[in-house]
């Protein structure tokens, strides 16, 4: 089976694929946004002009064209789907564009740190001009194809289709609070949480757009998991995939059940009783008889 990945991000804009640094010999010109013109109709590539070789010396970004300004806005935890250029200030070499393979689908804590950040505060329908220097994009190792050098610096033009809405939890589900970098990092809860639940809560934050995920199909997460209410974390977001197969007793029955039918992207909060969890056997920093609340995002499924 082909393996489907959320938005078939190319590689060329995976957080991993960054470095910090800035390597290189510097490009002649100290560029700024005005030293860049985005033209052209939304429903097109944007037209890119400036003058190479130029280099920038902080991530910049502004709205060349304003959508609606209604729905949410990007943070580093949303979900969005995007069509974008990616073009190298060095040499105006274009390195990658979604108006040839389709748009995009991500996290937007999942790629170059420039890239998310001329993102956040943005809606969707507008069209955003993000330039940015080499140690917030590719740093001191290029992009994984080469196309950017070694302290190149990029710009990109990006087009925000949508933003997945955040869903929010039941009143009596702990609270998920995010870290500065957008990844799940505690759940707090007050009076209203429910005690003792003895049945499987199954609550997603953020709907998948991907196919949907069924017993028997091998998937990639991450995730974040904690003793419910709010007692210790046992797992951190890491950043790290978990590859596993759904149905074949590789995972606690309570991910199990809660995974089946949620689609790929999705953000799903889990709050497992101890019978569907480790029950009476203790595991590591989980005690025995343990309700666990989890944080789970689903990246791919083949």
């Amino acid at each position: 089976m082909r393996r489907v990945v959320l938005g078939l991000l190319a590689p060329l804009l995976l957080v991993t694929a960054a470095c910090s640094g800035s390597g290189g010999s510097p490009p002649v010109k100290v560029g700024t946004l005005s030293s860049v013109t985005v033209s052209g109709p939304t429903s097109a590539a944007p037209v890119v002009n400036f003058k190479a070789p130029i280099r920038f010396e902080k991530t910049s970004s502004k709205v060349v064209e304003a959508g609606p300004g209604t729905g949410d806005a990007v943070s580093r935890s949303s979900l969005v789907t995007v069509q974008f250029v990616g073009i190298n200030a060095s040499d105006e070499s274009t390195f990658g564009s979604t108006w040839r393979t389709g748009p995009s689908t991500f996290y937007v804590n999942s790629v170059v740190t420039g890239f998310a950040d001329g993102l956040i505060g943005t809606h969707a329908g507008d069209r955003v001009l993000i330039t940015s220097p080499a140690k917030d994009s590719f740093g001191a190792t290029g992009n994984l194809s080469a196309s950017v050098r070694p302290g190149d610096s990029v710009i990109f033009v990006v087009d925000v289709k949508s933003v997945a809405p955040v869903k929010p939890l039941p009143a009596n589900v702990p609270a998920l609070h995010y870290d500065a970098n957008g990844n799940p990092a505690k759940f707090t809860a007050d009076a209203k949480a429910t005690k003792d639940p003895t049945t499987l809560g199954v609550y997603p934050v953020i709907e998948g757009t991907g196919p949907t995920v069924q017993s028997g199909d091998r998937i990639s997460v991450e995730y974040f998991g904690q003793i419910y209410p709010d007692g210790n974390v046992f797992n951190s977001w890491t950043g790290q995939p978990f590859d596993l197969q759904l149905g074949a007793g590789q995972v606690i029955s309570g991910w199990e059940e809660g995974l089946a039918g949620q689609r790929v992207g999705a953000r799903v909060v889990l709050v497992i009783p101890p019978a569907l969890g480790y029950g009476k056997k203790a595991q590591s920093a989980i005690p025995a008889n343990s309700t666990l609340v989890f944080a789970i995002q689903i990246l791919s499924v083949s």
